[in-house]
């Protein structure tokens, strides 16, 4: 009897502590001011225009540029190697806590609608699990997952070694009160990032040549994305900035899925412009990857997008030239 009483406190005490554990980290997270879920959770002002999608935009739309040829103000919404079911989840949040802005430009490119390209980041969202969308949302797109999270403290073992460093870091912003993030306006410059942009790594990021799958969920989501923003009032561009000219012969069936891009942008009611033809894209020095812009490129790239935004009727009058 003693032995059996001695388990059932052991497992209480052990649920307890794991509980414990889980609401600690929860708390972190909910305060580190680098993450962009907690951004998009804080009130701090309205923005005209919202960019959203992965590292392209993340790495090549800088918010100052663009103000500075519109004279509005804008924020970057984008993270590195996120799906579209990514991007949703942070516009939702967004959403929820901020005036809606009046434009949104959305990054999308054959890439975006293959599962081999980007991913969905589950534990980008286990703090805010209670949401009933949320976790709609992480059931449907990791539900290896979902199936773990109603043990305490799983939605962070599982995938322990994406969150440990942000939960210390955000107990050292509590503490410190910090109140902005290391990028405030969402734009991570490329600078210090060096990839190789020779014809041998084109060919093998390519594989000789690479076919792109349409994938059901990635549409669903992109559909899902518009629909949100427009919902609150929000006109959206889906836009692809410049590709380097030399890895476009090995995208076997690029222009099939841009056809299909097309036809959903069609359904949707959105404008989807591609930047092609542009000088830039036939000249390396201007790219650190195939889709990626050094400094030079993506300095040339913004001031096209901010003339082109203009030209929509987007911007103060008074900056106009």
């Amino acid at each position: 009897m003693k032995s059996g009483a001695h388990i059932v406190v052991s497992f209480f005490i052990l649920v307890g502590a794991l509980v414990g554990l889980e609401k600690f980290c929860d708390f972190g997270l909910r305060h580190n001011r680098n993450l962009k879920i907690v951004a998009a959770n804080s009130s701090t002002g309205k923005s005209s225009l919202v960019v959203h999608g992965p590292c392209e935009p993340l790495w090549m739309i800088s918010p100052a540029q663009i103000d500075s040829i519109t004279g509005r103000t804008s924020y970057n919404l984008a993270l590195s190697h996120s799906d579209f079911a990514d991007n949703y989840l942070h516009l939702y949040e967004y959403l929820n806590h901020h005036p809606a802005p009046g434009l949104m430009l959305l990054y999308v490119t054959p890439e975006s609608m293959d599962k081999h390209f980007n991913a969905f980041h589950a534990y980008r969202f286990a703090p805010y699990l209670g949401d009933p969308e949320v976790k709609a949302v992480v059931k449907e797109n990791d539900p290896g997952y979902s199936r773990w999270i109603r043990v305490p403290f799983m939605k962070y073992a599982y995938y322990n070694r994406n969150v440990v460093f942000n939960v210390i870091q955000g107990y050292k912003h509590y503490f410190s009160g910090r109140q902005q993030a290391y990028y405030p306006d969402g734009f991570e410059a490329p600078a210090k990032r060096v990839w190789g942009n020779h014809e041998g790594e084109f060919v093998m990021l390519y594989k000789d040549t690479v076919k792109f799958r349409w994938d059901r969920l990635r549409a669903k989501y992109l559909v899902k994305t518009i629909r949100l923003a427009k919902q609150h009032g929000t006109k959206v561009i889906l836009y692809e900035s410049p590709v380097l000219e030399a890895s476009i012969s090995f995208q076997q069936n690029r222009n099939e899925i841009l056809k299909r891009i097309d036809s959903l942008a069609d359904a949707e009611g959105v404008e989807y412009v591609r930047f092609e033809g542009l000088e830039m894209a036939k000249h390396r020095r201007y790219f650190i990857s195939t889709l990626n812009f050094n400094m030079a490129g993506l300095r040339l790239f913004n001031d096209t997008l901010a003339k082109y935004l203009l030209k929509c009727g987007y911007g103060n009058a008074t900056k106009r030239d």
